[in-house]
């Protein structure tokens, strides 16, 4: 095996070229050299030796795919600081070494002993912060959005009174080796009345699954609703809500008729069923849910198939008139929201989203500009057929 077949799909991923590979897997080895080295096949190619491999005893092949994925961590995530949470970054890496960037008896072993593999032992926020300091890094520049001077004045009239939610109690998940999870949020108080608050909160998470077949899953969910909702928050106060009346949920199901993967200590991030895409019963509070699924076939090489985006939507004018600020309506809202929190799904799962809306405005059914926030432009579709 190659270093171009280990790394054979590539992706549009920005991937940090300041320092060789070879340099970082010296970073992480847990022996005098890297693991790989002693699975050439000569000098002058990198080539890993399915015979030599299976000579090596067991923590020793362990630690082989560790190193390498601390390495996709590091170059892939940390150094080009895509993310600052290592833990997060090797998982995501894992996922990677167990889905689309190996092939073959090296990526079974990968799946076969993944629960020995999810513990990183260890320090790649320091290493990736040793190389940043001797290598600036150029980040890649993320999308830029221009508001109109109209929108950019509500805006800031608002950003006064917004707080940032610094921290939340974790989400149980009940397979945590294959699940990421990443929560965000702001409160935003009445300007007229500081007894008024609302608060959003953006979740995204990303699973992985390989007892039947390689498979992914992306969800996000942003929910806003009055602070007071949030602490009292539970199923039978949602499902009799004056304004949860109107919403429809034919396409939603029970989360007692499930086996459900996760807890969410909040009650508000849905399930979603990776078959028939459909979500736990939603209500008025989840203004957007975005699901994302895909999986992997094995043969003679690997199969890439993504299954059709699932998105809900729901006004958030009702919410938003509770703050009592004038001219800002439910739109207005949710694009503040997104230009505070900045979301976007974890690692590639965004990238069928992005060919989705630029199908849109390629055919001329969403406008080119001005430019928004990808999942502005989703539900800004959706909710617009909603009326149609």
């Amino acid at each position: 095996m190659s270093n171009n077949d280990f790394l054979e799909n590539e992706d549009n991923l920005f991937v940090q070229k300041c320092i060789p590979r070879e340099d970082l897997h010296e970073l992480v080895k847990y022996g005098d050299h890297p693991i790989y080295q002693g699975l050439r096949d000569g000098q002058s190619k990198a080539l890993i030796k399915k015979l030599l491999f299976e000579k090596l005893d067991y923590q020793t092949k362990i630690n082989c795919i560790k190193e390498e994925a601390m390495v996709i961590a590091l170059e892939r995530y940390l150094i080009p600081m895509i993310s600052k949470d290592q833990e997060n970054s090797y998982k995501l890496a894992l996922v990677r070494i167990c889905t689309t960037l190996t092939k073959g008896w090296f990526r079974q072993f990968a799946i076969d002993n993944y629960p020995r593999l999810s513990n990183l032992d260890k320090d790649l926020l320091s290493i990736a912060h040793n190389i940043i300091e001797k290598f600036p890094v150029k980040q890649k520049k993320p999308d830029v959005i221009l508001l109109d001077p109209e929108t950019q004045a509500i805006f800031e009239s608002i950003r006064p009174y917004t707080k940032t939610i610094s921290s939340f109690d974790k989400i149980r998940d009940y397979n945590d080796y294959f699940t990421v999870v990443e929560r965000t949020g702001i409160n935003i108080t009445s300007p007229i009345n500081s007894d008024v608050s609302v608060t959003a909160i953006i979740t995204n998470m990303q699973k992985a699954n390989y007892e039947e077949y390689l498979s992914a899953s992306w969800t996000a969910s942003v929910v806003i609703l009055p602070t007071n909702d949030l602490e009292i928050l539970s199923e039978d106060e949602d499902e009799g809500s004056d304004e949860d009346k109107d919403y429809d949920d034919s396409d939603s199901f029970d989360m007692d008729d499930v086996n459900i993967e996760f807890k969410d200590p909040l009650k508000i991030h849905p399930y979603q069923e990776s078959y028939s895409g459909k979500f736990s019963k939603l209500n008025s509070k989840h203004i957007f849910v975005l699901g994302i699924d895909a999986y992997w076939i094995r043969g003679m090489g690997v199969e890439e198939i993504w299954r059709p985006i699932t998105i809900k939507v729901k006004s958030a004018d009702f919410v938003a008139s509770l703050l009592e600020i004038p001219e800002l309506t439910g739109d207005l809202l949710f694009k503040y929201v997104l230009d505070c929190l900045k979301p976007t799904l974890i690692d590639v799962g965004e990238t069928p989203l992005r060919h989705w809306v630029n199908k849109l405005k390629s055919n001329g059914t969403i406008p080119i500009e001005p430019n928004q926030h990808l999942w502005y432009y989703a539900w800004n579709y959706k909710l617009n057929r909603k009326f149609e």
